[in-house]
């Protein structure tokens, strides 16, 4: 009789299909968890070139929360001021960015994305729980109700090409739960015939990046040029790279400006000559506006932009897709533990949706001035800017549902960022996240001790769930200093005395006094629904050390 091995499929928590700055953030933040994830990528390599260019101060915290902040502060130039003007010149639109943001950095950055990516992808290489699957493809999913089943190919580049494309050699894993990651043509929503809603702007722009080979000033350093003869964008990509974007015109079509020296032709309207940049990519995209009618089917999550895409003139594309990163791992996290109900995953979308549709909008209402090609057209609307007119745009995006506070006295600041403040502690000054894990809650208080008015039952019960209490103040008691006074103005300003923070940077709700809080958690076990049970940390798939599968 001959023996054959029953081939054994490799079990995780977590399948994250694409490995862009998505992906590779949320596998980053997995591996945090001590998740066991498996991320799977086409192609064998990052991609080398930069797609966003902008990220603002909440990412900032998002990066810092992972140690990859620094290599992109180094290399980013923090930006001052985003400004729009006419084909005279004359400023119509300006955004001020200059502001310190709430997370504790500058409101907006434009940054080079290959030098946050290679500090991501290094950080998951560290991951002693992510095992990488790279130049493999998921041809296939099979949702059972408690496992994922995906069937991956292989994949070859050819000389010459830059798609790779499948091979006969296949491998089958599986997951608790699976996050496709895999772009605006994601291959998972399409297998699961999730259809996204048009919002009918489809713009086509050629962009070019370009690496300086030289120090040099531009009359007009950031922003758009709203030239009915044509539009332009301008931008720097950190201290070493520029952009700049030109709207097709009726008649043109990629071929044509994709031409080499097109590039320059155009660049020469700038006073950019060969001698200033080395051009790295010159592509003409499709600026389109379109959102995924759910995120959610069964145990297949989209994430990114999978789930939504928006037009770029506000820079919150992958901005957005990295806040879905961050919002779903700690709920995946309780879930994976057994801690809370599956049905607490309902609430990613319930978050993320009006989120990025509020996100799009703005950016649909912003694209709408430059991309304004009849003159007459242009010459109203600069009229109207002059007597003060501003196009309609939504409330800034918050979280409006969800996991958060319900009750009228703790709505003032549920679903707002929370502050990120430098404090001191034991000689070293730096911004609080940097002492307290952005792993779990965060209750924070400037009055004592959050857990000094907690029972011990709650107390357990928040450290099943996975929390951190910080007294910050000028007291010898407190956990931390108050450098500036930033948290004393915040929670005075506020009317508040405690704010209890969700893993994503969100608060869930705050309280006027301190002695409000258990009333306050009591409410967040209600919205979080968690086990009776404490079980410990654990996963479903035994831990392995890191590896990468080629």
């Amino acid at each position: 009789m001959i023996l054959v091995e029953e081939h054994i499929v490799r079990e995780y928590d977590l399948l994250i299909v694409g490995r862009g700055p998505v992906g590779l953030a949320l596998a980053a933040l997995g591996g945090q968890l001590k998740l066991n994830v498996a991320l799977i990528e086409r192609h064998r390599d990052l991609y080398s070139l930069p797609r966003a260019g902008h990220v603002d101060h909440e990412i900032v915290r998002l990066f810092q929360s992972l140690g990859v902040a620094k290599p992109m502060l180094d290399d980013s130039y923090p930006t001052t001021e985003y400004v729009w003007v006419n084909a005279d010149g004359e400023t119509i639109l300006e955004f001020d960015w200059g502001a310190k943001g709430i997370s504790g950095y500058n409101s907006d950055y434009m940054q080079y994305q290959p030098v946050f990516e290679t500090a991501l992808s290094e950080k998951v290489s560290e991951c002693g729980s992510v095992h990488q699957f790279l130049g493999w493809e998921a041809q296939s999913i099979d949702d059972d109700g408690e496992w994922v089943e995906l069937r991956l190919a292989k994949t070859e580049t050819l000389p010459g090409q830059h798609k790779p494309i499948a091979t006969d050699e296949k491998q089958t894993i599986r997951g608790r739960y699976v996050v496709a990651a895999d772009g605006a043509n994601s291959g998972v929503r399409s297998m699961l015939g999730i259809e996204r809603d048009d919002f009918g702007f489809n713009e086509k722009w050629l962009v070019v990046d370009a690496r300086k080979k030289r120090d040099f000033t531009l009359e007009f350093d950031c922003g758009q040029i709203c030239d009915p003869k044509r539009p332009v964008t301008i931008l720097p990509l950190g201290k070493r790279h520029r952009r700049w974007e030109w709207a097709l015109l009726p008649g043109e079509t990629p071929a044509d400006l994709e031409k080499p020296e097109k590039a320059f032709e155009l660049l020469a309207e700038q006073n950019v000559t060969p001698d200033d940049v080395e051009i790295v990519r010159q592509l003409v995209y499709t600026f389109e506006a379109r959102h995924a009618r759910h995120w959610r089917q069964g145990r297949v999550l989209l994430a990114g932009d999978a789930a939504h895409t928006m037009p770029p003139f506000m820079g919150q594309g992958m901005c957005s897709g990295l806040r879905d990163a961050k919002n779903l791992i700690w709920k995946l996290d309780l879930v994976l533990r057994g801690v809370c109900d599956e049905s607490l995953l309902d609430s990613y979308e319930i978050e993320r949706s009006p989120h990025t549709r509020d996100w799009t909008m703005i950016s649909l209402e912003a694209g709408k001035v430059p991309c304004t090609l009849d003159p007459e057209e242009a010459r109203q609307r600069d009229a109207k800017f002059r007597s003060g007119w501003r196009p309609p745009m939504p409330d800034f995006p918050q979280l409006t549902d969800g996991i958060l506070s319900r009750d009228q006295s703790s709505r003032k600041l549920a679903g707002t960022l929370s502050l990120q403040a430098p404090v001191e502690k034991g000689g070293q000054t730096t911004l609080f996240d940097d002492f307290f894990p952005s792993t779990t809650f965060v209750i924070i208080s400037t009055k004592g001790n959050p857990a000094s008015v907690l029972s011990p039952s709650q107390i357990a019960r928040l450290e099943t769930v996975g929390v951190t209490f910080a007294h910050v103040g000028s007291t010898p008691d407190a956990d931390v200093r108050d450098v500036d006074g930033a948290y004393d103005s915040y929670f005075r300003n506020n009317g508040v005395e405690v704010v209890v923070t969700r893993p994503d940077f969100y608060v869930f709700g705050a309280a006027a006094s301190l002695n409000e809080l258990p009333r306050l958690v009591d409410e967040l076990f209600e919205q979080l629904q968690p086990s009776a049970e404490y079980p410990a940390r654990g996963s479903t798939a035994a831990n392995m050390e890191n590896s990468v599968v080629y």
